[in-house]
């Protein structure tokens, strides 16, 4: 049985597509990294069109996952660090 939780940020990995924990996983990686991590970096690492990552970034981001683009920067950030190897290790 999948727990459901409504706090923000969480979200069970098994509801990401493979796509979507692929852009994840790109955004915790490029900031772990101390990269920028915009819509052109993931489009950069994984290979994905423009539209499709913005889709899935600003679906990840109204689910509270990636914190939102900021309008002067255009950067997302992890909302939380618990999927992590290192959760309590702040970014670079």
């Amino acid at each position: 049985m999948t727990q459901h939780r409504r706090d923000t940020g969480y979200v069970d990995a098994q509801e990401l597509t493979d796509i979507e924990a692929g852009v994840y996983e790109a955004v915790a990686t490029l900031e772990y990294s101390g990269r920028p991590v915009n819509v052109a970096e993931i489009v950069r690492v994984t290979g994905l069109d423009d539209h499709r990552v913005r889709a899935i970034v600003d679906a990840l981001a109204a689910k509270g996952v990636l914190t939102p683009a900021s309008a002067a920067t255009g950067v997302f950030g992890l909302a939380r660090r618990d999927w992590s190897a290192a959760p309590e290790t702040p970014s670079r």
